[in-house]
This record gives structure tokens, C-alpha cells and sequence, in this order.
């Protein structure tokens, strides 16, 4: 049972607790000064904390340290320590390609590279109440890409088209947790986390024709969103080899805002009012100016998917040297539909544009996602962790064949249909499948290989993690589905103190 491991009596040594203040050091030192208020395309399997990660996220049954605070606040009720604290910080490489870009062979990639806290906790141990408060940086992306294509296969009509692109997403989360041990077998618990998510997004394109003609676009678009999210969980440990855990969270926003703003140029337009287009949009409203046509759009979206996650854990522990651990993971889907309809005049002239309800921006599909995990103690003091999980997209499948119909039907019928009478029109527009901004597919797996020095007062871990996919993408609207692949690796530092 993990009880035997925690009350092991080992002395500290100079260099050990030289090593564990460095690193706590080092780890609050790169916290960020501000914090700034996501749209990844798969769901985030969290690694936080100092055995979690070693363990792939298969740690619900377990949540025996403050990082249980995030998958399981109902473990904590079974601690023994009067207090510890824990700092975590990782490094991570991401990369996103795609394959096959307007000329065979021709690739964009997006990268990432930062060096973040990701979580820091303390618990408080009052008898059979136990309390914990702690600070989850669930992501912090920022990815460039910088690109050049000439002459492409796909459009002789085209030169050279550049994009220059720059995107920030970033969820921080906040709060207390409590747990009641309600005897030595079964535990109860809650965190309350207060949520701050950002999207950041800045891009430039500038492309030119064969008649030497270009156009250029670009936008920048920010959104803040804040909200609650509650996460309760239950533990039972029915005999000393084996615990059952479950948790439950589900996100509440509570208020956002955004600020979108693009300009559109085309060197072909005679000069005047029409030569740039202009459109402006917030959380209270949105609107154009497109070639002289002022058009009120809908409002823009600053919430973000109020998805609901269940965790089942099971962890089983054979000797006092062996734990194996199994997590499932159950992500709902969230589907929003809404008035988008759209109001253009130009002189005497008014159209009313009918678009589609749905959202499209905070649909997400339901996920089932796994995760395994092990810990070996080889020596009184020293453990290896490693583990398997998955990461299954939240968004719908990217189909080569959707994206030829859809091309075909925008480039034959302009996917609506329109009705006038004298100097009224009605349009109804057909959401193409080119334009969804969930653009990519990629089912994702991974594995964790860490290494732990542990003590009855304090223990330093190491832990790598690699996750690579592959699937499809539509990043460009006019072009067919091409492929997509994903490839992320951290490395994880964590240390820990006890009183």
C-alpha cells in the first residue's frame, strides 16, 4: 500500500536538499508576471503534480498529492502528511505539420517551444479534513509559422503566397480544494477552480497573381474568458491492495469578452470607399464594410465549450514496491445554435443573409480517452514511472471526399440560394465545410517514462512525455483536405516538500 512508501524515515543530505530548493526556486521564478486571460484540437490530458505524470494521467484512483486537487480531490483525504508543496515546471516542443499545401511535397509547419509552471500546490492535513489550494496552467501555447509558396501546382494562376502567423492560447485555473475522510476506507472531496482562458491570434497573407495583381489580408482577434469549475470526486479503497476513484467537473463561464478586427486589400479595385475592406466585431456586436456593402454580422462568441468530464480510476497495489494504475476518461460533446442572420445595404438596396444556427466555433464530439500507467521501486528511495494514454480529437473527421463536394458545390452554386424582389433579397447560405474553423483531425497516443528520488521529507522527479498523431486538415477553404501530423514531447521537473 502507498502508506507503507509514505512513511518511510530517510535523512536528508546537504546536496539533496540543495537540489529541491534550487528547482523550487527556479520553478516560482518562471511563473508568469501577468496572467493573461483555447482552441486546441484534441482534449488536453493533463500532467500536473509529482507522480502523475510518470504515471500518464492514469492517477485518479491515486490523487495522493496535491495534484489530486485536479483529478481526484477525494484522494487527498487518504494524505498523511501535514503539509506539503509541490512545484512543477516543463519544457515543451510541439509541432504541427501540414502535408501536401497547394504543391505535392510542400509543407506548413507550426511550432511551439516554452518553458512553463504547470502546477503548484500546498496541503494542509487537520485530522480526518484535509485542504489544499493549488495554481494549474492546463496549457500555454504560442505557435509561429512563417511561409513562402511559389508557383503552385494546384493555381498556375498564382505566384507566390505568403502567411505569416502568430497564435497565443493559454488556460490558467485557480481555487481550493476540501476532502473529508469519512473513515479509513472511503473518501469525499471538491475543488473549486476559477478559470481564465485566452486566445490570442494575429495573421497576415499577401498573395500575388500571374497578372501581378495581389491581394492582402489580415486580422487580429483576442477573446478573454472567465468562469467556475467545480470538480468533485470519491475514493474507496475496499482492501490495502486495491482503490477505486471516480471524479466528475464540468466547466461554468461566467462572463468575456472579444475584439476582432481585419482589412482586406485588392490591388484590382479602382480607389474610393471600396478599395478596403473593412470588418470589427466584439462580444456585443459585429459589423463590415465589403466592397461598399455595410453588413450587420452577429455578435462574436466569448464564451468557450461548457463541456462536462467523468474520471474512473482503478490502481492496484500488489506489494509495497509495485503499484499498477488504469484510468478512462469521458469528455462530453457541447453543441450551441443561435441566431447568426446577417443585414447588408448598399445605396437602396438591403439583403438579408440566413445562416446556419450551429455555432461551429464551440462545437466539440464526445471523447473516450485511456490511460495506464506503473511504479517500480527499485531501491528504498528510488522509483521508476511509466505509462501509455491516449488523446482522441474533439472534432469532426476532415474527409478528402467532403472537401471535393464541397469545392465542386462552392464553385458551381455558391452553396446558397437567392431570392429578390425589387430592391430586397433574401440569401440562404449553406455552411461549407471548408469554412469550420475546427479544421483538424489528428487521433493522438503517447507514453511517459519518469524517474523518482523519494524520502519521507521531500522527492525530485524527472519525467519524459511524447504524444504523436496523425489524421487530416483544412486549413485553407479553397484547397482539398490534405494530411495532418502532430508530434509533442515535455520534459518534467517536480519537486516536493513535506512537513
Amino acid at each position: 500500500m502507498l502508506i507503507l512508501k509514505k512513511n518511510r524515515k530517510h535523512n536528508l543530505n546537504t546536496i539533496q536538499k540543495f537540489i529541491i530548493h534550487a528547482i523550487l526556486f527556479l520553478s516560482i521564478c518562471f511563473l508568469p508576471v501577468s496572467l493573461f486571460p483555447s482552441e486546441p484540437f484534441n482534449n488536453i490530458q493533463g500532467f500536473y503534480g509529482e507522480r502523475a505524470a510518470g504515471l500518464a494521467g492514469a492517477f485518479t484512483a491515486i490523487a495522493d498529492d496535491p495534484s489530486g486537487a485536479y483529478y481526484n480531490p477525494a484522494g487527498l483525504g487518504f494524505t498523511h502528511n501535514d503539509g506539503i508543496s509541490i512545484s512543477a515546471s516543463n519544457f515543451k516542443d510541439v509541432k504541427r505539420s501540414y502535408i501536401n499545401i497547394d504543391t505535392p511535397g510542400q509543407r506548413y509547419n507550426q511550432t511551439h517551444q516554452g518553458f512553463d509552471p504547470n502546477f503548484i500546490g500546498l496541503l494542509k492535513n487537520f485530522d480526518r479534513w484535509k485542504f489544499a489550494f493549488s495554481i494549474v496552467n492546463t496549457y500555454n501555447y504560442s505557435y509561429n509559422r512563417v511561409d513562402q509558396v511559389n508557383y503552385p501546382l494546384v493555381s498556375p494562376s498564382i505566384n507566390s503566397t505568403r502567411n505569416y502567423t502568430k497564435e497565443r492560447y493559454n488556460q490558467l485555473l485557480v481555487g481550493p480544494s476540501l476532502a473529508y475522510l469519512l473513515n479509513d476506507k472511503l473518501s469525499l472531496g471538491a475543488t473549486l477552480y476559477y478559470m481564465n482562458d485566452t486566445k490570442e491570434v494575429s495573421r497576415t497573407q499577401f498573395q500575388q497573381f500571374s497578372d501581378l495583381s495581389y491581394v492582402m489580408r489580415s486580422y487580429v482577434d483576442n477573446r478573454r474568458t472567465s468562469g467556475l469549475m467545480p470538480v468533485l470526486g470519491i475514493q474507496y479503497q475496499p482492501n490495502p491492495k486495491l482503490s477505486l476513484g471516480f471524479s466528475y467537473r464540468r466547466i461554468f463561464v461566467t462572463g468575456g469578452d472579444r475584439l476582432y478586427n481585419e482589412v482586406y486589400v485588392d490591388s484590382t479595385r479602382r480607389p474610393g470607399s471600396s478599395a478596403v475592406d473593412f470588418i470589427e466585431g466584439t462580444g456585443s456586436g459585429a459589423s463590415s464594410i465589403e466592397q461598399g456593402v455595410l453588413t450587420q454580422k452577429p455578435k462574436l462568441v466569448t464564451s468557450i465549450p461548457q463541456t462536462q468530464e467523468m474520471r474512473f480510476g482503478v490502481a492496484f497495489f500488489p506489494t509495497a514496491r509495485f503499484l499498477a494504475s488504469f484510468d478512462m476518461i469521458h469528455t462530453s460533446g457541447y453543441k450551441v445554435r443561435r441566431n447568426q442572420d446577417e443585414i447588408s445595404t448598399f445605396g437602396r438596396r438591403v439583403t438579408y443573409t440566413i445562416n446556419d444556427t450551429e455555432v461551429r466555433e464551440l462545437t466539440r464530439y464526445s471523447t473516450t480517452n485511456f490511460a495506464a500507467g506503473m511504479e517500480y521501486y527499485l531501491a528504498d528511495t528510488f522509483s521508476v514511472l511509466g505509462g501509455i494514454y491516449t488523446n482522441e480529437p474533439n472534432t469532426k473527421p476532415v474527409s478528402w471526399t467532403e472537401s471535393a463536394v464541397d469545392l465542386y458545390l462552392q464553385n458551381t452554386f455558391g452553396n446558397q440560394v437567392s431570392a429578390s424582389s425589387g430592391d430586397a433579397s433574401v440569401i440562404y447560405k449553406v455552411a461549407r465545410s471548408g469554412t469550420n474553423p475546427r479544421n483538424e483531425y489528428s487521433r493522438n497516443k503517447g507514453f511517459s517514462l519518469g524517474f523518482s528520488w523519494v524520502t519521507s521529507k521531500s522527492s525530485v522527479s524527472v519525467t519524459y512525455i511524447r504524444e504523436t498523431g496523425y489524421g487530416n486538415s483544412r486549413i485553407d477553404p479553397n484547397s482539398l483536405a490534405q494530411s495532418f501530423e502532430y508530434m509533442a514531447q515535455s520534459i518534467y521537473i517536480m519537486v516536493s516538500s513535506r512537513n
